[in-house]
């Protein structure tokens, strides 16, 4: 009656995720939360998990109206009965994970045995829908542990496999789940930020926090960073906007970032850049101001390797005026006053 192939969340071609923890947007619940240890996904995701292959004959889910055996229907028994018996096992495997994820829906979307490294394990797959606007596989195992994906990586595996000229594997298909812009819209509105999604792209996962990160643009130029839960993880779905997970180390591809955040290592940086030898801590470096013509910024330095005093002129984010320095005498006749030479 059902497939026995079990699904696996390997979508491919995808980036490495940065080490640099994404903060918390306004409006989100929770505190910050790291993206450290994240790695690309392959051919396979986590321990125990199936191959691209066994994922990729999962083409379509079994057949619900059939379902209901005879002995069933005599009993009066209605698919309807049947959801409701899979969402009572859903939510049971849910807490089993743990995951955050509060089940509305679920469908068992395939089961049966699978050989793996010579073991027979028994599967069961579930598609869920969370309260929260996130949807997911999640697959038991007998003999074994149970673990999921979402909806979002199982669409980027399907549009992975369309790319390579594969057989396409299986995507979501309850109510909730089905598009996926509706879906990234969903979560973003029941964080209370109003987005009409114009586009969406699954981004990776970090193992060692079991997060998944998806970037979401909106049709009028805003586009954010979704920090969502995997299996092993109950912390609720975290947002960004570009530019904010941008200056955390993660950009967003389908909307503009913004200008850069400015630290003092950026101005550092840039006499590295420009190969301009000065090893200042952060105490030793003044941002005097910003050039009302050039919009250069005009930053002091203080360093062992600039006896008489350092005085650079930065541009930055595509500005096309020339990088320049001055020591204090030189700067002082441009009316730009040294103070750090005199300070420890």
């Amino acid at each position: 009656m059902y497939r026995s192939n079990m699904f696996v969340a390997a979508a491919l071609a995808v980036v490495a995720l940065g080490t640099a923890a994404l903060g918390q947007a306004a409006g989100a619940a929770g505190g910050a939360i790291s993206n450290s240890g994240a790695v690309p996904m392959g051919n396979h995701m986590g321990q125990n998990n199936m191959t691209q292959d066994q994922f990729n004959q999962v083409v379509d889910y079994a057949d619900q109206s059939k379902r209901l055996t005879k002995e069933d229907k005599a009993k009066g028994k209605t698919l309807a009965d049947v959801l409701a018996e899979d969402k009572s096992t859903a939510i049971t495997l849910v807490k089993s994970m743990p995951l955050a994820c509060d089940v509305t829906e679920a469908m068992l979307a395939a089961k049966g045995p699978v050989t793996t490294d010579g073991k027979t394990v028994n599967t069961k797959t579930y598609e869920v829908a969370c309260a929260n606007g996130l949807g997911y596989f999640l697959v038991s195992q007998d003999p074994g542990s149970p673990y999921g994906f979402s909806c979002f990586a199982a669409d980027a595996t399907r549009a992975a496999d369309v790319a390579a000229g594969r057989t396409p594997g299986a995507v979501c298909k309850l109510p909730p789940n089905a598009d996926m812009k509706a879906m990234a819209g969903a979560v973003l509105t029941k964080i209370g930020i109003n987005c009409p999604v114009r586009d969406y792209k699954w981004v990776g996962q970090s193992t060692k926090t079991n997060t998944e990160y998806d970037e979401v643009a909106c049709t009028g130029g805003q586009g954010y960073m979704l920090a969502s839960a995997l299996p092993g993880s109950t912390n609720p779905v975290r947002v960004e906007t570009c530019h904010e997970s941008a200056a955390a180390g993660l950009p967003c591809k389908l909307s503009d970032n913004g200008p850069p955040a400015l630290t003092l290592q950026t101005f550092k940086d840039a006499l590295v850049q420009h190969n301009v030898a000065c090893d200042a801590s952060d105490k030793d470096v003044r941002i005097i101001g910003q050039e009302n013509g050039q919009k250069r910024y005009v930053v002091e330095f203080r360093c062992t390797q600039q006896p008489k005093g350092l005085v650079a002129f930065i541009p930055l984010s595509g500005n096309p005026a020339p990088f320049e320095t001055l020591d204090c005498a030189a700067a002082a006749k441009r009316g730009i006053k040294c103070n750090l030479m005199g300070t420890k």
